[in-house]
């Protein structure tokens, strides 16, 4: 088996796994985007428009039609109406939109609330504002949100908080007490909130995404983000978007036509037509389902421990019972001794909080993840 050595070189977990694993006979399941395929439909209308010469620039915020598609889901789903041509803007994938939205609002001094296991791009994007991350931890083991810890780190300073739900990677999902306390905690201030919302279309059996669009006083004080990437299987595409109300969009616009001047003009046209044309949201999630069922299937009698997500396509597993080695060195372990890629939890605290829990992307070409769980199940 060819070694590997999993170091903190500050990369992205993600890629940094990929370049270990690459031309090896390691089963990379630490993949941060799926292998599934985008629809068909959607592949033609992306040619339609290339070969149709949509080349140019298009507007910095945006080809309209796209906005306007985006605000009549939104408006379909949580009854609330944004104007397309001021109140939503396309961007060049969600963490663009992440990171225009926190050099926005945030400067020197200013204080950011999140929530840890965090997404890799928040940190760094606070931090290059001249802003202050401070950390509340989601409790473990079921990553719900600790309110009363919240209210006693909000001061003058705290500017903004973000919040992310489905949550990735642990798939949990916002509850109706959790937008009430969010309401609760800003009611009378003036912090404003960055809601990632990219993994909105990834929801399993009977689960709902509550968005912060549910609650009106919290839509004022919101912009939420979301990825048409992740919902078409085309991350590289690079598309995502944000909206908010004129009031904070009106800001984000200022910074987002400096920071990034135009996003892919035909495949915004080819999204806009998909769109409209309507989709089955059910098609979209049957393979990842089914991938969700088969993984519960095959590590039933393994001896990790795990919870099904609501969300994501991303599965958390406990080795509590099998080692007591940091999540890292279980990582390197499994890499070196048994031939599979995971990714260590700890990687998304800022102080390496071990639960010794590893997580995989269950996105992936089903004989590979058969393959790799008959590997896993002999790990001790």
């Amino acid at each position: 088996m060819i070694k590997t050595k999993l170091t903190n070189t500050g990369k992205d977990i993600f890629a940094l796994i990929a370049e270990l694993t690459n031309n090896s006979e390691i089963i990379n399941l630490a993949k941060a985007s799926p292998d599934f395929l985008c629809p068909e439909e959607l592949k033609k209308l992306a040619i339609k428009f290339l070969q149709n010469d949509y080349n140019h620039y298009a507007h910095a915020d945006g080809v309209f039609e796209l906005r306007e598609a985006i605000a009549q889901q939104i408006a379909e789903k949580f009854n609330i109406n944004f104007n397309p041509s001021n109140e939503v803007a396309i961007t060049a994938g969600a963490t663009q939109a992440i990171y225009t939205t926190i050099s926005t609002f945030i400067t020197e001094g200013d204080e950011v609330v999140l929530f840890e296991p965090a997404y890799n791009s928040y940190i760094p994007a606070i931090e290059s504002n001249g802003g202050r991350p401070v950390f509340v931890q989601l409790k473990y083991p079921d990553y719900s949100i600790d309110w009363e810890a919240v209210q006693k780190i909000i001061n003058t300073r705290t500017k903004l908080i973000i919040v992310n739900t489905p949550h990735n990677p642990t798939g949990t999902l916002f509850s109706e007490n959790d937008i009430a306390q969010l309401q609760k905690i800003t009611n009378g201030t003036k912090i404003n909130i960055l809601s990632d919302e990219a993994f909105e279309n990834i929801i399993y059996g009977q689960k709902k995404h509550i968005s912060v669009l549910s609650n009106a006083n919290l839509a004022e004080r919101s912009i939420v983000v979301s990825s048409l990437g992740k919902t078409f299987n085309v991350p590289g595409w690079k598309i995502g978007y944000c909206v908010a109300t004129e009031k904070l969009m009106s800001q984000i616009r200022k910074k987002q036509q400096f920071q990034i001047n135009a996003v892919n003009t035909p495949l915004q046209y080819a999204l806009a037509e998909y769109l409209n044309k309507g989709f089955d949201k059910n098609e979209l999630l049957n393979d990842y389902d089914e991938n969700r069922k088969l993984i519960s299937q095959i590590f039933y009698d393994s001896p990790f421990e795990f919870v099904p997500p609501h969300s994501t396509y991303f599965q958390l597993l406990s080795y509590k019972n099998i080692s007591d080695l940091k999540d890292t060195e279980f990582v390197q372990k499994i890499m070196d001794n048994y031939g599979v890629a995971l990714f260590p939890m700890s990687v998304f605290y800022h102080d390496s909080v071990d639960h010794k829990m590893v997580g995989l992307n269950f996105a992936l070409n089903k004989e590979v993840l058969i393959k790799a769980a008959k590997r896993l199940k002999d790990v001790k």
